[in-house]
């Protein structure tokens, strides 16, 4: 399906959307997947930049005012699978109340997530909630947490409760 149609340089193919889809390399995982209707493509961020937090960034993206990028026109980037640097605690400073289009509080519930808070997470309204609506969090999380996992963890330790 993509062959002769990316660019000559490290791909990584994606079966389903870049928020929440899963790889589709090789000869085993290299199909699209039962429901999914899309393909997407990055090109594979391996490079790293040293100390690239002290440059201007005005090739980074970013949703806060963190990087010259945000002050100029809008433009488009080149976005590739680098996480631009490692994880790191939980930094609420209003990232996903900006992209959050739920009735939710998102800091408050992403909290009760990271920490294992069954009973707050169920009622700042994690029930209502998929994997694939943690997909913007995920984007722009300055801590670079992957919020999918945390919330199937919670959803799945709330249906034990249930039962």
């Amino acid at each position: 399906m993509t062959a002769g149609e990316l660019q000559k340089t490290e791909n990584r193919v994606i079966s389903g959307s870049v928020f929440h889809g899963r790889s589709a390399m090789g000869d085993i995982h290299g199909y699209l997947g039962r429901y999914d209707s899309q393909v997407s493509a990055l090109e594979e961020g391996r490079q790293r930049e040293f100390l690239g937090w002290l440059a201007p960034g005005a090739g980074k993206f970013s949703i806060l005012p963190a990087f010259l990028s945000y002050f100029l026109p809008k433009k488009s980037f080149r976005f590739t699978t680098s996480l631009n640097g490692s994880g790191r605690a939980m930094v609420p400073i209003g990232a996903y109340e900006r992209v959050c289009p739920l009735d939710i509080i998102p800091t408050y519930l992403l909290r009760a997530l990271i920490t294992g808070d069954l009973d707050m997470a169920e009622k700042l309204g994690c029930l209502e909630l998929d994997e694939e609506d943690m997909g913007l969090f995920t984007f722009v999380c300055p801590s670079k947490i992957d919020w999918a996992p945390k919330l199937r963890r919670i959803l799945d330790e709330l249906e034990k409760e249930m039962e």
